[in-house]
C-alpha cells in the first residue's frame, strides 16, 4: 500500500502540514517550531526551576539531554494520538468517495508528525554529543528505535482513527490522558528517582519501551537491557499490525457511521 500510494501519502501529509498554520507569519514552520519552544519549556523546568540531575555528580547539561531524548519521541507521539481520532471524521468527504484510499488518512497524521521527531532527535543528539555521551556504537543502533516509534505511532493512528468513527468522546478521552501521560512515563525521571510504584507503571505502556531504548541509543551509548529491546520491537510491530487490521474490518462501516 505505501510503496505504491508513497507519493500520495508525502503529499497529503505536506498539505496537512500547511493546512494546519494556514494563514499564519510563519507558515509551515510552526509544525516544527511548536514542538521545539515546548521541549525547551520542560527542559528550562526541570534543569532550572527543579535543578533535576542525572546522578549526583551529572550536570544541567547532561541532564538536558537525558531529558530530551525522552521527549522527542513522546512530544512527536501525542501529536499523531491527539491527532488520529478526527483523522477519517474530519474528511467525511474524502472517506465516502470509494475511489479515495481512505486508510491513507491515519498514515498522513503519523508523516505529519515525523518532522517534529526528526528535528526533535537532532537536536537531542546535539546535546548528547555536547555532553560526552555521542557513541558511535549507540547511534548505529538509531534505526531500530526510529522505526519502532513509526510502526507503533501508526499503529495508534490507525486503532485511534477507527474508534474516533464510532465513539466520538475518544478525543478528550484521549486529550486528558496525553495531559497525564507526560509524568506516567519515563521521561523526566533521572534513574532512581521515580516512586516504585510508578516505575511499575512505566512497563504498562508500551510507549515506555521506545523511550527506553531510544535512550539507551542516544544517551547511554549501547543496549542496557536486552529484553527491553525485544520487547519494543514486539510491541511496536503487534500495535502496528492490530491497528492496521482493527481499522481494514471497520473500514467498510464508516459510511453509514458519517
Amino acid at each position: 500500500m505505501l510503496r505504491q500510494r508513497k507519493d500520495l501519502v508525502l503529499a497529503l501529509a505536506r498539505r496537512d502540514i500547511l493546512d494546519r498554520y494556514a494563514g499564519k507569519a510563519l507558515g509551515g514552520l510552526w509544525a516544527i517550531a511548536n514542538p521545539l519552544l515546548l521541549m525547551g519549556v520542560y527542559v528550562f523546568a526541570f534543569t532550572v526551576l527543579f535543578r533535576g540531575r542525572v546522578g549526583a555528580e551529572g550536570s544541567a547539561l547532561e541532564y538536558t539531554a537525558y531529558i530530551l531524548v525522552g521527549l522527542v519521541p513522546w512530544v512527536a507521539m501525542t501529536e499523531v494520538i491527539g491527532r488520529a481520532p478526527e483523522a477519517v471524521t474530519s474528511n467525511a468527504n474524502l472517506v465516502r468517495q470509494i475511489v479515495f484510499p481512505n486508510e491513507l488518512l491515519p498514515l498522513k497524521i503519523a508523516f505529519g508528525a515525523l518532522p517534529t521527531f526528526v528535528l526533535g532527535l537532532a537536536v537531542a543528539l546535539l546535546v548528547c554529543a555536547l555532553t560526552g555521551h555521542a557513541s558511535f556504537k549507540g547511534w548505529a543502533l538509531l534505526p531500530i528505535p526510529i522505526i519502532c516509534y513509526f510502526l507503533m505511532s501508526t499503529g495508534f493512528a490507525y486503532l485511534l482513527a477507527a474508534f474516533g468513527v464510532f465513539v466520538r468522546d475518544i478525543k478528550e478521552i484521549v486529550t486528558v490522558m496525553l495531559s497525564m501521560g507526560l509524568f506516567l512515563h519515563p521521561i523526566l525521571y533521572p534513574p532512581g528517582v521515580a516512586p516504585e510504584a510508578l516505575q511499575l507503571l512505566f512497563y504498562f505502556s508500551p510507549i515506555s519501551y521506545v523511550l527506553w531504548i531510544l535512550r539507551d541509543a542516544a544517551f547511554y551509548g549501547g543496549v542496557t537491557d536486552p529484553w527491553v529491546w525485544i520487547a519494543a520491537v514486539l510491541l511496536s510491530v503487534g500495535i502496528f499490525a492490530v491497528g492496521f487490521r482493527v481499522y481494514t474490518i471497520l473500514q467498510p462501516n464508516f459510511g453509514n457511521a458519517l
